[in-house]
């Protein structure tokens, strides 16, 4: 099942995905885009903090386990002088009705990366080496995403102002061993929900596009599971020699956050993503003759709390 692949045996977030992968690995920021007076990140090289993340996933409406995962940041400058914040992800723990596994061996085997939210940094998402750190990975840097210049955020100036993409984004959240096929495709609009003397509100939602920009692995994978929407997510997982669960279907997320106004930082945020699916299970290598099919939702409640 997704949740078993994207949490306890290798993790999205959903940002996307993500957005989210998050779940998400939406975007790969370049430079040019707008920085904010009001609310813009303002770095100092040098500087440590902490984040923890904590994300519930239910399945069928019914709690399945919960994910928690600390990360440090460090401020540096790339070759440019850009700033970036180098990521090392340090503990992370997995509880679920049995009993709970620590996964803090996994944490520390990441090799740090950078992500940026100054205008002229990129928040690209690193290449995936340990499959049990997919979900904290992926929701992180889809959380960052929410506030970047990079989807219009920093154009935002006042209560109220929101900004609307339609143009769907397509993102892959394989990994290259778990999930050997994950895509969404996803459009975005994002709002200043309030303003106040130290922090700015924003509502960023993530949902699926008035048109498909995927191209789905059988023709029976365009029906809706939804009625009235369309497809925009499908993943692959091999359970056997030979043998593949494919699931498909409508994913939807938003992420409501709090940055703090004299540094741009993250103070903490709220993610909901949920998905109606269909699952194919012990499908052949064509993705076809599955053994059946069934109905999956699954839905994830994520917070992000800076320490």
């Amino acid at each position: 099942m997704k949740a078993q692949i994207r949490s306890s045996n290798i993790i999205l977030v959903l940002f996307m995905i993500l957005l989210l992968n998050v779940t998400h690995p939406l975007f790969a920021q370049n430079a040019g885009f707008q920085a904010s007076k009001l609310f813009g990140r303002k770095y100092k090289t040098g500087e440590t903090y902490r984040y923890k993340l904590t994300m519930e996933e239910l399945h069928d409406g019914k709690w399945d386990h919960t994910n928690i995962a600390i990360c440090e940041l460090k401020v540096i400058k790339d070759s440019l002088g850009v700033p970036y914040d180098e990521v090392r992800w340090i503990s992370r723990k997995t509880i679920n009705v049995k009993d709970t596994v620590d996964a803090t061996k996994a944490a520390l085997s990441v090799k740090p990366y950078l992500i940026s939210l100054d205008p002229k940094g990129k928040l690209d998402l690193p290449k995936i080496d340990v499959p049990d750190m997919t979900e904290p990975i992926q929701d992180f840097n889809t959380f960052f995403v929410a506030v970047s210049p990079m989807i219009g955020v920093t154009r935002l100036n006042t209560k109220g102002d929101s900004i609307i993409n339609t143009d769907p984004v397509i993102a892959d959240f394989s990994n290259g061993s778990t999930i050997l096929k994950g895509e969404d495709c996803i459009a975005f609009s994002v709002k200043m929900t309030d303003a106040t003397k130290n922090q700015v509100m924003f509502h960023t939602s993530f949902f699926p596009p008035v048109k498909s920009c995927l191209s789905f692995l059988t023709p029976d994978m365009n029906t809706p599971v939804v009625a009235d929407t369309i497809n925009n997510f499908q993943m692959v997982m091999q359970t056997g020699p030979e043998q593949y669960i494919v699931q498909y279907g409508r994913e939807f997320f938003y992420i409501n956050s709090t940055v703090r106004k004299k540094d741009g930082k993250i103070i903490n945020a709220i993610m909901f993503n949920k998905l109606n699916l269909k699952l194919k299970i012990n499908c052949n290598k064509e993705y076809k003759h599955c053994q059946f099919e069934m109905p999956f939702s699954e839905q994830r409640n994520l917070r992000l709390e800076l320490l």
